[in-house]
């Protein structure tokens, strides 16, 4: 007796059928494991990223007149940083300033000359320098900052940055550019100068807030203190994640700071050329807020399951940023401009 192989040869065609189309489906569908940043298109607008080398990065800083940048730039030999100039904010090309263990560098208002961290026998030393003729001016002979993550701030040739105090906690400091004068005012750490008042505005930690985002611990809530009456009043706290690296807009009307956000995406993110990090279904991310000075109307400039980290602000609303995994140090530089600046 003969089988009837017909129905069961339609069915095979059927199911591989089936398959192709299958296959092409996916092979069409968006890849949702590709994530990058998003920007909150009714605050920012011009989104551009400068820089494309998978280089670690840190502390990018825009010139007073927003046509200039420098940050830090990991070097071939490990824990090394330098210093890195760009003439052109936005062209890449690259001038190595200071080629030592040097963070945090912060202009004058001369758009010329800077002040830097050098790390030295294992603590931090404020010097001078210039983008034109070089040279090296030490500020300050004590230790300053925790390994450098902290920027100082510039204004009328007085410096503000985070000290180690002698009870070796981190305290807000300000020092004269020749060096003398040193007066601590308070715990705190990564203080800028209002752009025109005696002001400044910084972070201290207060507990028992904050206690989801443990690895990140050099953060907090934001402060601003009046130094002719010495006067401190807190003008945000979020009661989950620490805040970093607060700044005056240049009119004085908004801050610009980074916290940490809670991500729920899977999938990897590629940034430059080399870097590459995978990403959990839950994460912290540090992203960029804005709000006026008082502490209202705080907004995301950024989200997703980037790092965007380091906010400078430039001239006419231009903010200059690190985007990277936060797996790694591996950043590249954005810019953007921030609407209604």
């Amino acid at each position: 007796m003969k089988r009837k192989v017909i129905p069961h040869l339609i069915s095979i065609i059927v199911i591989l059928i089936l398959i192709v189309l299958g296959i092409s489906s996916a092979a069409s569908a968006p890849k949702s494991n590709t994530i990058e940043v998003t920007w909150d298109d009714a605050l920012t607008t011009g989104v551009t990223r400068i820089t494309n080398d998978g280089l670690p990065k840190s502390w990018v800083r825009a010139s007073p007149d927003g046509t200039k940048l420098m940050y830090t730039e990991g070097s071939s030999r490990p824990g090394l940083w330098q210093i890195m100039f760009l003439r052109d904010a936005s062209n890449p090309a690259k001038t190595p300033l200071v080629g030592e263990n040097a963070y945090s560098p912060s202009w004058y208002s001369d758009n010329n000359q800077f002040v830097y961290i050098s790390q030295e026998a294992g603590s931090g030393r404020l010097v001078r320098s210039s983008v034109n003729s070089g040279g090296r001016t030490y500020i300050s002979r004590a230790a300053v900052g925790q390994a450098g993550d902290d920027t100082p701030s510039v204004r009328n040739g007085i410096i503000v940055f985070t000290a180690i105090a002698s009870s070796g906690r981190m305290e807000i400091a300000t020092i004269k550019e020749n060096g003398t004068e040193t007066t601590f005012l308070g715990e705190g750490r990564s203080p800028s100068w209002h752009p025109t008042l005696d002001k400044l505005i910084f972070i201290r930690y207060t507990p028992p807030a904050q206690t989801t985002a443990t690895q990140f611990t050099s953060g907090g809530d934001i402060y601003e203190m009046d130094i002719r009456s010495g006067q401190v009043t807190q003008i945000y706290s979020d009661p989950e994640f620490f805040c970093y690296e607060p700044s005056y807009s240049p009119d004085g009307k908004k801050v610009l700071f980074t916290k940490g956000t809670v991500v729920r995406t899977k999938g990897t993110l590629t940034i430059g050329k080399n870097s590459k990090g995978t990403v959990s279904d839950e994460t912290v991310r540090r992203h960029i807020f804005v709000m006026n000075v008082d502490g209202t109307n705080v907004s995301p400039v950024s989200s997703g399951n980037a790092s965007v980290i380091s906010p400078s602000w430039g001239k006419n609303g231009e903010v200059f940023c690190l985007v990277g995994s936060g797996s790694n140090r591996n950043y590249e530089i954005f810019k953007m401009r921030i609407r209604g600046e």
